[in-house]
């Protein structure tokens, strides 16, 4: 299991374009918002700066995340999963890799966004909840991790990147990365707190204001992490 999680580190950041795209979408996004456009009084636009930071850093982590998916589903299409199957590496071996590694890739984007805020965003922070935020938001994408691995290996080729991008879009929204929740109406908002989007989001903004997470994040996001790598551990052993 070691080896193979070496393998997947290497073969993450080999991938430059991928990296690019993790870094570059979230960050043209926030400064769209935070630069371009003008959605909040001047009085709120520091407040306003450091929330959206949290929100895109936690929205790109999360593209890249579920989009271990796609590779997958490319890796079943060459016989890469027929070739596993013949290893020692058990399932739940496999999808510990593929969550660590995916987790692991997503961190530059993290820190290239959290870097635009303190560069051209202006936000000021205690030093302290810089590494802090990394983290937090770092831990909170470990779901959507699990969700790509079970995409990858229920849908192949071109379906899963349609249905992950689907899925990707309607968890960020409900989330409130792009909105925040309060301007939902109440039912959505009701739906929204069990959300692991917002729930990952919740990490860094409660970071914000200098407070711990809430035991209902820690617990939500907790859930979902082990719901998704069950169904991505069965998956996996279907597809074989």
């Amino acid at each position: 299991m070691r080896s193979y999680l070496s393998l997947e580190l290497r073969r993450g950041f080999r991938n430059p374009a991928g990296l690019v795209l993790l870094t570059g979408f979230p960050v043209a996004l926030y400064l769209l918002w935070t630069k371009v456009l003008n959605v909040v009084p001047q009085e709120q636009q520091g407040d306003f700066a450091a929330a959206t930071m949290v929100s895109m850093a936690t929205y790109g982590s999360m593209g890249g995340a579920l989009f271990i998916g796609g590779a997958i589903a490319l890796e079943r299409g060459k016989g890469w999963a027929r070739q596993l199957a013949v290893t020692p590496l058990p399932a739940h071996g496999y999808v510990v890799a593929k969550l660590v590694s995916g987790a692991t890739g997503v961190l530059p984007s993290i820190v290239v966004v959290l870097a635009a805020g303190a560069l051209f965003a202006g936000v000021r922070l205690p030093l302290w909840t810089w590494p802090a935020l990394v983290v937090l938001i770092w831990l909170g994408v470990m779901p959507f991790a699990a969700l790509g691995i079970a995409f990858g290996y229920t849908l192949k080729g071109q379906a899963a990147n349609l249905a992950m991008m689907a899925v990707y879009f309607g968890l960020s929204v409900l989330g409130g990365l792009w909105l925040p929740i309060q301007l939902m109406p109440e039912g959505m908002r009701v739906l929204a707190e069990y959300s692991p989007a917002y729930q990952a989001g919740s990490l860094g903004w409660r970071a914000l204001e200098g407070e711990w997470p809430t035991g209902t994040a820690v617990g939500v996001l907790a859930a979902w992490t082990l719901l998704f790598a069950a169904l991505a551990v069965w998956r996996y052993r279907r597809a074989l």
